[in-house]
């Protein structure tokens, strides 16, 4: 009986410990998604000054505006990524937690 509950204590604190790695790693993945919506957003600025400039100058920033809204979609690509990265550590942590119990 002893033997059952000390093993059932280990995969308890195991269990913790993998749920609050998780719990980081999401943490992590918030503050990444965060970054890219940033990012996305300067690029949405850089986006509209370079369309003024667009009206300014003329052709010339064409492939400049390209450019830029291939960073905005790449900074969104990212995010997903990130929110696909902190869905999988909840899933993992909620694992965890039933292999405890």
């Amino acid at each position: 009986m002893m033997k059952s509950v000390a093993f059932s204590v280990i995969s308890y604190q195991l269990s913790v410990i993998s749920y609050r790695l998780s719990v980081i790693s999401y943490q992590l993945s918030v503050i990444s998604y965060q970054l890219s919506v940033i990012s996305y957003q300067l690029s949405v600025i850089s986006y509209q000054l370079s369309g003024l400039s667009f009206k300014l100058l003329g052709l010339s920033f064409q492939f400049s505006i390209n450019l830029v809204s291939f960073t905005g979609h790449w900074s969104l690509v990212t995010g997903y990524w990130s929110l696909v990265t902190g869905h999988w550590s909840l899933v993992t942590g909620h694992w965890l937690l039933v292999t405890g119990h």
